[in-house]
């Protein structure tokens, strides 16, 4: 969102001539690459040139994703020396269950229904036949798409995109032969040229290049009109999905719901946008922040959700009952299933001498005990809840999405579908971002556009100060790496952490401290 929103800043002010992109390997998804797309033709409308260099695109891994993302750009350059690798995707998986086996571990995990594969690495030696199924689907959709939006931008033939993919890897003569890039130089002979473009001269030092970290700290003045203008909460649910954030990665159910409801008790707040990008998790935590989303619609607040990467299993159970459901089109969602089960070890303490011993009170005390296997009794209480759980989350989908059950359960069964699919099956209303999410809503709300409303982030975003103050107030060994790293000495150590409680207390009364402690450690 910081990267998409500095780039709509970017192409409304008249002191940027353009966007140069160095792109340094790495993966992104292809939802998130289709709303930087959509952002970066947004910014070439707008007149500005848009070039994109890397040294190689996908070095020796498949870099269809990565070229995807370059063929947005007005210019392709590439090094002299580079490859374009631009091998189709390849969704390989290990299956580890001889491996456990020769261990003496067991994945003991129960599905509802065949194409809910979580676990099949474990449990299976070999892809089944659904998952398979799945994934031919799913590279299939992701794989067309792109090619067809590669074809258009570089004004091919999808014939020839297909054969340079077959290709795999082409040397930098062959890629410019081919016209899927434009210049074979260096970097430096692009940033000359496009100083020479700006005034003429190849060496005007004037011509500023300003990454887009510096330019996004410049903050613009808030419109005038801007208590005038209708509030829209944004709140974010990212990461697997818990009862409790606690680390980082995971989506806290008690977090997320509080953020809802306070979305939905402030009068001001006129509709609530939720970005989801989680693969699932907690049954009951899904079902905790569900309810906050109820909740918030029945107080006259309507609910939007904007799906990122993967909103799929846990992540689609939040989502089910929003007013309108965006998501993208390589958005993986669905999945609208259970797994639940547990990794059983006791031949493997058998091998390694080891007795586990104790007391227990309950036949089912040990039911998820990674020490003994699920008897009868134990297969037969966790089969009652995972039925009640799947078919729960069918009923909900029902509800949320106005369909008849028996057709949620046909379109159900575990199925991962891409945004594409999904919204063919009535998965989703919409595809987009996030952008389109927010649009979306201003028009609910009575605004013309995004830009005329107040996107208000729940909870708020702490600066940099009160984030190094939580910090102090949550990790003990911070400070022993800033004594390890930074050559902070007992005394600035001491003075910092004692900075830490006021810090705290006064984040609590929503005021930033700053003293001249601060100052004098800086």
């Amino acid at each position: 969102r910081n990267v998409i929103d500095t780039l709509d800043k970017a192409r409304k002010d008249d002191r940027v001539r353009g966007l140069v992109v160095n792109l340094k390997g790495g993966t992104m998804s292809v939802a998130h690459i289709q709303e930087l797309r959509s952002a970066i033709a947004r910014f070439k409308k707008s007149g500005k040139f848009a070039k994109i260099y890397s040294s190689s695109y996908g070095d020796a891994m498949g870099g269809l994703s990565q070229y995807y993302f370059a063929s947005a750009f007005d210019e392709i350059w590439m090094q002299p020396v580079g490859m374009l690798a631009i091998s189709g995707p390849d969704f390989e998986m290990p299956f580890a269950k001889n491996a456990l086996d020769k261990l003496g571990v067991s994945a003991q995990f129960f599905q509802r229904e065949e194409y809910k594969s979580a676990m099949e690495n474990f449990t299976n030696s070999d892809m089944s036949a659904e998952n398979l199924e799945v994934l031919r689907s799913i590279v299939g959709n992701l794989s067309m798409r792109m090619m067809r939006e590669i074809s258009k931008d570089r004004e091919m033939e999808i014939f020839n995109v297909n054969k340079h993919v077959d290709s795999g890897l082409l040397t930098g003569t062959e890629a410019l032969e081919a016209k899927l890039i434009d210049r074979l130089d260096y970097s430096d002979v692009m940033v000359s040229e496009i100083r020479k473009n700006a005034t003429g001269d190849a060496e005007d030092e004037s011509v500023k290049l300003v990454t887009l970290a510096e330019y996004s700290q410049h903050k613009t003045k808030p419109p005038k009109d801007a208590a005038m203008r209708k509030n829209v909460a944004l709140i974010y649910a990212v990461g697997t999905i818990v009862d409790t954030a606690g680390a980082q990665g995971n989506a806290g159910a008690d977090e997320i719901s509080a953020a809802i409801t306070e979305a939905y008790k402030d009068d001001s707040i006129e509709a609530i946008v939720i970005r989801v990008d989680s693969p699932g998790g907690s049954p009951s935590a899904s079902e905790t922040i569900r309810r906050s989303i109820v909740k918030a619609k029945e107080k006259g607040k309507r609910v939007i959700i904007s799906m990122g990467p993967v909103a799929a299993s846990g992540g689609y159970w939040i989502s089910a009952d929003a007013d309108k459901i965006f998501a993208l089109p390589g958005t993986l969602t669905g999945s609208i299933g259970v797994v639940m089960g547990k990794f059983e070890a006791s031949a493997l303490w058998k091998k390694l001498g080891v007795n586990w011993q104790g007391p227990q009170m309950g036949a089912n005390a040990d039911i998820f005990s990674i020490n003994s296997k699920f008897d009868e009794r134990a297969t037969e209480r966790l089969n009652t809840l995972i039925d009640d759980t799947y078919n729960s989350f069918i009923t909900i989908v029902a509800n949320g999405r106005n369909l008849e059950p028996e057709r949620v359960s046909e379109i159900a069964k575990g199925r991962a579908y891409t945004g594409d699919q999904a919204k063919q099956f009535g998965l989703i209303d919409e595809l987009g971002g996030l952008r389109s999410a927010l649009e979306y809503t201003a028009g609910l709300v009575g605004a013309k556009s995004a830009k005329d409303i107040n996107i208000i982030r729940i909870p708020r975003e702490r600066n940099k100060f009160e984030q190094i103050m939580q910090l102090f107030g949550q990790e003990v060994s911070l400070g022993k790496f800033l004594q390890t790293f930074l050559g902070m000495d007992a005394k600035a150590l001491s003075a910092l952490q004692g900075m830490a409680t006021e810090a705290k207390l006064a984040q609590e009364s929503k005021t930033i401290v700053y003293d001249a402690d601060l100052e004098a450690l800086r």
